[in-house]
């Protein structure tokens, strides 16, 4: 049975896109987060609103369906749009396969758009390894101690010296690298769709050296009477890929099982190191 409070909420979240000036602003965030100020000269400007008051009305209701999250800046309000409320109200209601199915449909679609389709084909790379150590262990460093396994130069910032992968709690959210040390820089892989403690992380992914391609990203911890566990990792995408990139990713996703197995490769699976 479905849940009543989570059909309550994205009830609130429909009722508040029903209105053009709520879904003009849906835009207006998509960018980056605004000012109240700018918000309403935009909708003013376009005849979506005839007052500063039917602004802060619109603005209220997204803020009560939790699609606008709101902060102050001295004597202003900023505006920023929460993804995590879109998605759940949206694609989060479709069953995780279909969801993954649903993202590459529509990333071959803007690919297709952008280049010649005998240029799009598809990619699935699939990497196993067995892990003897604790599998609360594995996770740990699958999705906290990401720093120590997910390296240049099979990564979005390749000249970067050190290079963590983030992963947020909950669906909806960036799935990005950040490096460090020195001044912080960020890329985006795409969009957490699904997340089991212990079992499953899936995110929608772009292409490490295919700007042209995207799909998704599925990592799966599984027990099993060899070993402690099996960590699977299974990449798919559609695009222009060009030759030869298929054994890059297959190399750069072994790299990353081989590193994480010595990491865990010491008494009861703790750090070799």
């Amino acid at each position: 049975m479905a849940d009543p409070d989570a059909r309550a909420r994205h009830t609130s979240v429909w009722d508040a896109l029903a209105h053009p000036a709520r879904r003009r602003i849906v835009e207006i965030l998509r960018g980056a987060p605004a000012p109240t100020g700018r918000i309403h000269e935009t909708l003013e400007d376009e005849g979506l609103s005839t007052s500063r008051f039917a602004t802060l009305r619109h603005l209220e209701q997204m803020r009560e369906a939790d699609l606008v999250l709101a902060t102050r800046s001295g004597r202003e309000r900023i505006n920023a749009l929460n993804g995590s409320a879109l998605y759940e109200a949206t694609i989060g209601w479709l069953a995780p396969p279909d969801r993954s199915l649903a993202t590459s449909l529509h990333r071959l679609r803007l690919s297709a758009e952008e280049n010649a389709m005998s240029e799009v084909r598809h990619l699935s790379v699939h990497q196993s390894i067995l892990i003897s150590a604790p599998r609360e262990r594995i996770w740990s460093l699958l999705t906290r101690d990401t720093r120590s396994w997910w390296r240049p130069p099979f990564a979005l910032l390749g000249d970067a010296d050190e290079v963590e992968l983030v992963i947020p709690e909950r669906a909806g959210g960036s799935v990005i690298e950040r490096s460090g040390p020195g001044p912080e820089r960020t890329a985006a892989w795409g969009m957490l769709v699904r997340r089991e403690e212990g079992t499953l992380l899936e995110w929608t992914s772009v292409v490490c050296g295919a700007p042209g391609a995207s799909g998704t990203v599925r990592i799966t911890l599984e027990p099993t009477e060899e070993a402690a566990a099996r960590l699977t990792v299974t990449q798919d995408a559609v695009g222009a890929l060009p030759d030869g990139i298929d054994a890059d990713i297959e190399l750069g996703w072994s790299n990353k099982l081989t590193t994480i197995s010595g990491l865990l490769a010491g008494p009861d699976g703790q750090d070799a190191g």
